[in-house]
């Protein structure tokens, strides 16, 4: 079986075929993590809103559980330490209509069940005495987590390799081999694979196997700018989320601040105006850092369906291939929960959690 890709979507689908007993490629025109996963924050949310789709809530949910346990995998197999620590979710309002906003929002989470805190300022600044003193409330999400999102995809793909899969770094793929309405395997220059099953995982470039299938896959770029500080002293304790961004702080003590959302095709570069307004954000969230010293900027793609939803599973029309894209700011959340799903319908075993609202071809019955 063949993976296009070598993010944490591409990896974890690679690693669970592999563990299932399958032979696996995983394909990378670049190196593992290197695109949206190496630029991600590495923050796995798995709280809800109103808005929030209910087969997407249970999609999150399930992910979100598995990843203490994968977490303890993949040290054991590889020796990597993906970084996986719970780190609370302040969701901060740092004036009176925001915090109206914020406590409705919130008495909808509690009738769903969920715990969530409120906190005046006073027990806020409790909570993160680094948070600008002006603050008028906050809601706590406890159970959230995060990691080290290129150290995630570096186990994955280490995982899966030392069960015989092989990975081929800098190799583009550049054809899809087809007979008749089954694709047979792929091409790279003038080599030609032939393979059982292939998984379009390469996030945001998935559409440009549109044309070769004659199917839309309608997986647009969106993309995220980010900041990196340094400061001195101590480490935030939570991540910090207000209406226009958040920061964090990682293990190595750099405060991340993110992110922009922003239609610009495949351009990856971080802009004056992006950067600009990340760092007007940090010191209104947390007024020591505007003596941080600025340490880097990039930005990444994100990969985005018309409807919020990802792609998962067979293209309509076609055998031996399948979609795990589309995942858009929650790839590294839903990476663990996508690699089973996959490898469980391509071994032809019904798939724990339907998979109905995120099939490939609900664009197609919508176009008809």
């Amino acid at each position: 079986m063949i993976v296009i890709g070598a993010g944490a979507i591409g990896t974890s689908v690679a690693y669970n075929l592999a563990k299932s007993g399958a032979r696996v490629m995983i394909f990378d025109r670049g190196q593992v993590g290197a695109e949206s996963t190496g630029a991600s924050a590495g923050m796995i949310i798995a709280h809800h809103d109103r808005n929030t789709p209910p087969p997407f809530k249970a999609l999150s949910a399930e992910s979100a559980r598995l990843f203490p346990a994968l977490a303890e995998e993949l040290k054991d197999r590889t020796g990597i330490d993906i970084g996986l620590r719970r780190t609370g979710v302040l969701q901060v309002a740092l004036d009176d209509g925001t915090a109206r906003e914020l406590r409705h929002e919130r008495a909808w989470q509690v009738d769903q069940g969920m715990v969530v805190p409120w906190l005046d300022a006073r027990a806020a600044l409790d909570v993160e005495p680094a948070l600008n003193p002006a603050i008028r409330a906050a809601i706590l999400y406890s159970e959230d987590q995060q990691l080290l999102p290129l150290a995630l995809a570096r186990a994955l793909a280490q995982a899966a390799a030392d069960l015989g899969a092989v990975l081929r770094e800098g190799a583009t793929i550049d054809r899809l081999l087809v007979e008749s309405d089954r694709v047979v395997g792929v091409g790279l220059g003038e080599e030609a694979i032939r393979t059982a099953e292939v998984v379009i995982a390469n996030g945001s470039w998935a559409s440009a196997w549109s044309s070769a299938l004659r199917v839309p896959i309608p997986v647009r770029p969106v993309r995220g700018q980010m900041v990196a500080l340094r400061t001195p002293v101590t480490a935030l304790r939570n991540v910090i989320s207000g209406e226009q961004g958040y920061v964090l702080t990682k293990p190595d003590g750099s405060t991340y601040v993110g992110t922009t959302v922003e239609e610009a095709g495949f351009d990856t570069r971080p802009t004056v105006a992006g950067i600009g307004r990340l760092l007007q954000l940090a010191p209104r969230l947390v007024p020591r850092l505007a003596e941080a010293t600025f340490a880097r900027a990039w930005a990444g793609l994100r990969p985005a369906t018309p409807d919020g939803l990802p792609l998962l599973g067979r293209i309509p029309g076609w055998q031996g291939v399948s979609l795990a894209a589309g995942h858009f700011r929650n790839g590294i959340l839903l990476a663990p929960i996508t690699g089973e799903l996959i490898a469980d319908l391509l071994a032809r075993r019904r798939p724990r959690l339907a998979l109905d609202a995120f099939d490939p071809g609900r664009f197609l019955v919508r176009a008809a």
